[in-house]
Order: C-alpha cells, then sequence, then structure tokens
C-alpha cells in the first residue's frame, strides 16, 4: 500500500469517527436565549392613531381622554389636529 492511501484512510477513519462519537453530542441553549418559550409576557399593547393610523405602544402614546373614551396618539401633533376636528364637529 502507498503511503498516499494509508493517508486517506486514516483520514476516512477519523471522519467516520467523529461523525459517530460527535453524534451524540447535543447543543445546550441558555434560558435567556430562547425565543419560543410559553412565558413570555406581553407587557404593552398597540393602539392605532385616529389620525394618520399608525400603531404605537400604549405606554409610549399621548393619551387623551374624551367624553369617557380614550384615545392614543403618536405625536402631539396628532393630538392637536383630533382636537381641532372634535371641536369642529360639535
Amino acid at each position: 500500500m502507498s503511503p498516499i492511501r494509508i493517508l486517506v484512510l486514516v483520514i476516512l477513519f477519523y471522519i467516520g469517527y467523529r461523525l459517530i462519537a460527535g453524534g451524540g453530542k447535543k447543543k445546550t441553549v441558555k434560558p435567556q436565549q430562547r425565543t419560543n418559550d410559553k412565558e413570555t409576557v406581553i407587557s404593552d399593547t398597540l393602539e392605532e392613531d385616529p389620525i394618520c393610523k399608525k400603531l404605537v405602544p400604549r405606554q409610549q402614546a399621548i393619551h387623551l381622554q374624551l367624553n369617557e373614551k380614550s384615545y392614543y396618539f403618536c405625536s402631539q401633533e396628532c393630538c392637536e389636529t383630533f382636537r381641532t376636528q372634535q371641536g369642529e364637529e360639535k
């Protein structure tokens, strides 16, 4: 047998060994890296701005209470536009 054949056989045996021996190992994922936990808590809801129709997180939105109804806006400008429109309708 030539030295090249021996080298090729050694490499093939090594690769086969690594495939068989390495197949039993599993990667572990740390708990903070999981993305599909069933215990995920939704901390905020999205509200639609009645003027520009953008979705805004409720905690970041401008809140307006008018006639016992709550409105949420993406900016102060949208809130002022809504107020002027409500004043014109009355």
